[in-house]
């Protein structure tokens, strides 16, 4: 009897955070060859920061903003793809519907440079907003954005949430929802030690 309640309880507590983690989250991981693991970067070569979404219901709208700082690290490069991004240096790109329209139907996703320029702290911030159809329930995190650079020199780089002027705080809207907007959950901030 004891054990039988102990491992009800445990799958009940696996269910319930495997429940919570996926709902309106924002999470973030790193790929390509300047990758060591997920808290090293190698100074020099492209790191893409690649930023995930999840959602309990359908939204109409969502605004959010990272933030790139370092105390010893002065500058990045971001990675120039001129035409194949959502920004005119092309470094910001979208996937699973959100490099278009067809899912932010209302001209796409808006990725706001609010200090984009490479002179660390940087600022980016994202918005979109549906007429028609939304962006759908999704309760499994999917790649949605991704911003690629070069961190020229050793140090350490710290990404995270970060507010944008002039109203680009956290938010998920919704269309069905009279509390007003959801503010989604961050797996961050994230620290990175770039070495040589």
């Amino acid at each position: 009897m004891r054990l039988t309640t102990l491992l009800l309880a445990l799958a009940m507590t696996l269910i319930l955070s495997a429940a919570l983690a996926a709902e309106n989250s924002i999470s973030m991981k790193v790929s390509g060859p300047g990758v060591v693991n997920d808290s090293t970067l190698k100074a020099g070569e492209k790191v893409s920061f690649d930023i995930y979404t999840a959602t309990d219901t359908t939204r109409n709208g969502f605004t959010f903003g990272i933030g790139v700082k370092s105390d010893d690290i002065k500058s990045v490069i971001h990675v120039p793809d001129s035409g194949n991004g959502l920004n005119a240096n092309g470094d910001i790109k979208g996937y699973n519907g959100w490099q278009n329209r067809s899912v932010w139907d209302m001209n796409g996703i808006y990725a706001v440079e609010r200090d984009w320029d490479g002179q660390l702290p940087d600022l980016i911030g994202f918005g979109g907003i549906a007429i028609k159809l939304g962006y759908k329930k999704e309760p499994e995190p999917t790649k949605k954005l991704s911003f690629e650079m070069i961190i020229p020199e050793p140090g350490k780089l710290v990404v995270d949430s970060q507010f944008f002027p002039p109203g680009g705080g956290w938010y998920y809207a919704s269309p069905d929802d009279d509390s007003g907007p959801t503010v989604p959950s961050w797996d961050g901030p994230h620290v990175f030690k770039v070495i040589k």
